[in-house]
């Protein structure tokens, strides 16, 4: 992905981020991961370089720049904290609905805040028995008047325990698909309540929290589209989400592949550095080329999806992050072979890469659902070649 297919000002807010992130990030990175501590701090500092803005239209405080931009800032701080990384851009998920389905008035109530750095956003969409199938949801929204309660539990939500806005989808009828509808619920509603954050093998130091919800009453405005909507406003977010990931992932496999190409020109063996042996050099260059052509479809899903969103563009997004979870999780495992019982250790990084990349196979759709996604968009309309110029 090319920064020369980027403005001037874009450019600069790249390096204003790349900058903030090696003087305030990078130094903290192992301590976040040790004492899982969200960096609220580094939050609002990122917030007031207009970060956060990238996600929101200018009328409600934003700025307008590329999805290309915003997604190279991820993968920039994901080079140092894939946890931290992956709490910035999960922002845009919750936004996205938001930008979609909210009135006006709501719009203008909770966006600028957001872009602010202000105040923080949160998907709320999975259950204990309800992931990539909505159909097994339980969170309920019944209509009361000009209102909507809801009851029921959301888990593993990103930033849950430090959101302020949640974009919360629950079933307002029985139908598999049109029974789940969409809506903001503000922390501070009444009978809205947080549950524990999860010790997580990796991405410590992004809280992943259970929201309780008994009978929380939210204004019938507050829904974001039509009534049965919730569904496909979730499916439009997860692309997003999907590309973040991908973003993430591949920040994180090229530090895992930076820091194990530093160790091996380092570290000698029989007389030379072990990357002149060929059984470790030929590896290195096989993650080499595995990290560059997950960089190439990531790229090319970028493109499809901010300029010809699709059905088509969507199973692109879901090759892409087949393939850089894949890369992130090889590339970080192969790192820490390379590091020999170092890499067991807390000495070097190439541990904390390993326990995060495994995450990024399951977030927002399991690698499963990806290949699932694929397969059936093979077996409707073949491969897109033509549609996406390949």
């Amino acid at each position: 992905m090319s920064e020369f297919d980027l403005t001037p000002e874009e450019r600069a807010m790249l390096a204003a981020v790349g900058a903030l992130v090696d003087e305030r990030l990078e130094p903290r990175s192992a301590e976040i991961d040790a004492s899982a501590e969200f960096p609220l701090d580094f939050y609002r500092e990122v917030g007031a370089l207009g970060f956060f803005a990238t996600f929101v239209p200018e009328e409600y405080g934003g700025v307008e720049v590329s999805s290309r931009t915003t997604l190279l800032a991820v993968e920039r701080m994901a080079r140092s904290s894939a946890a931290v990384a992956l709490s910035f851009g999960n922002a845009g998920d919750a936004v996205r609905p938001i930008l979609l389905g909210g009135s006006e008035a709501l719009k203008k109530q909770v966006l600028p805040s957001i872009a602010a750095g202000e105040a923080i956003p949160c998907f709320a969409l999975t259950e204990a028995e309800s992931g990539s199938d909505a159909a097994g949801m339980k969170t309920r929204a019944r209509r009361d008047g000009d209102s909507y309660v809801i009851d029921g539990q959301k888990i593993y939500i990103t930033n849950g325990s430090y959101g302020d806005y949640f974009t919360v989808f629950a079933r307002t009828s029985d139908d598999a698909r049109s029974g789940v509808s969409a809506f903001v619920v503000p922390r501070d509603a009444q009978g809205f309540s947080f549950g524990r954050n999860e010790e997580l093998l990796g991405l410590r130091g992004m809280p992943a929290t259970s929201l309780n919800f008994d009978a929380v009453r939210i204004p019938a405005d507050w829904r974001l589209g039509g009534e049965g909507e919730g569904f496909k406003l979730a499916m439009a977010a997860l692309d997003e989400a999907r590309l973040n990931i991908s973003a993430v992932s591949l920040g994180l496999a090229r530090r895992a592949l930076d820091e194990a190409v530093t160790f091996a020109k380092g570290r000698r063996s029989f007389g030379k550095p072990i990357i002149e042996h060929q059984g470790l050099g030929f590896l290195l260059a096989e993650l080499a080329a595995e990290l560059a052509a997950a960089w190439t479809l990531f790229d090319r899903a970028v493109d499809v999806f901010s300029n010809r969103p699709s059905r088509a563009a969507s199973a692109v997004v879901s090759m892409a992050k087949l393939a850089a979870t894949g890369a992130a999780m090889r590339i970080s495992t192969e790192a820490v072979q390379v590091h020999g019982g170092a890499g067991l250790t807390r000495d070097y990084p190439a541990e904390r890469f390993f326990r995060d990349a495994k995450a990024f196979q399951i977030l927002d759709g399991t690698t499963q659902i990806q290949q699932l996604i694929i397969a059936r968009h093979l077996n409707r309309e073949a491969f897109p070649y033509a549609e996406l110029n390949w």
